[in-house]
């Protein structure tokens, strides 16, 4: 489908250029890229028609990983510095998500077009981002546990840049913000990465949500939080 709606629009292209040689005069001209203008509509045709059969091929996909997400919200985050070792030996949940992935996903790579296949990638990175998000919002963390999340995301990022020839990073920049605030020494320290401060960062989340991710922090007084002026 999307090599179909590329060759309309270059079919037009092409027709347009070589108008000029065989219709010289203007008002035929208007006439033909009147008529081409069914290419455009059939190549955006042709594109609802992918966009439809993709997200169909990720309803199939995610229920297969969505087991294993959920398990994530058993996982805890209050890492003492022998389950942060022991982690780093035992990896909690991310190998199995991406086994999951690569299962029901990588597969599928040979069958499709690069740019179909990375589409579905996205999609699909789309569903997991969302889903961790709404679990790591949900939970408590140690300062152990936020370096915790951060090696998690950070080898997330790493299997998907491999798997995809669009960039992933910003897929993850919500999460990968979550653990940079979770991993702060004191709640202050987040004035040092923001506003003036934040440098080539821009932040994904907003105040309100900075604060809520502070909170998940046990360590983190409430006061402290709230006295900020983001």
């Amino acid at each position: 489908m999307d090599v179909s709606s590329e060759y309309a629009l270059k079919l037009r292209h092409e027709i347009e250029e070589q108008c000029a040689e065989v219709f010289p005069a203007p008002t035929d001209r208007e006439r033909v890229k009147s008529c081409l203008s069914e290419l455009n509509e059939m190549s955006n045709g042709f594109k609802k028609a992918l966009n439809i059969g993709l997200e169909q091929l990720v309803a199939t996909v995610t229920p297969r990983i969505r087991p294993v997400l959920d398990t994530v919200a058993t996982i805890s985050y209050e890492l003492s510095e022998s389950e942060y070792a022991d982690n780093e030996v035992n990896d909690p949940w991310v190998q199995r998500l991406l086994h999951a992935v690569e299962s029901n996903v990588a597969w599928l790579q040979p069958l499709m077009t690069a740019n179909n296949y990375d589409s579905l990638v996205h999609l699909v990175i789309d569903f997991i981002v969302k889903r961790l998000e709404v679990i790591m919002m949900q939970k408590r963390f140690s300062q152990l546990g936020g370096l915790q999340l951060d090696r998690d995301v950070r080898a997330l990022v790493s299997y998907f840049s491999n798997m995809t020839q669009r960039t992933v990073r910003d897929k993850f920049a919500r999460l990968t913000q979550m653990a940079t605030i979770l991993n702060l020494e004191k709640v202050s320290e987040i004035l040092d990465f923001w506003g003036e401060n934040s440098g080539p960062m821009t932040w994904r989340l907003t105040p309100a949500e900075v604060r809520r991710v502070l909170s998940l922090r046990v360590d983190f007084k409430s006061e402290a939080i709230a006295a900020l002026k983001l």
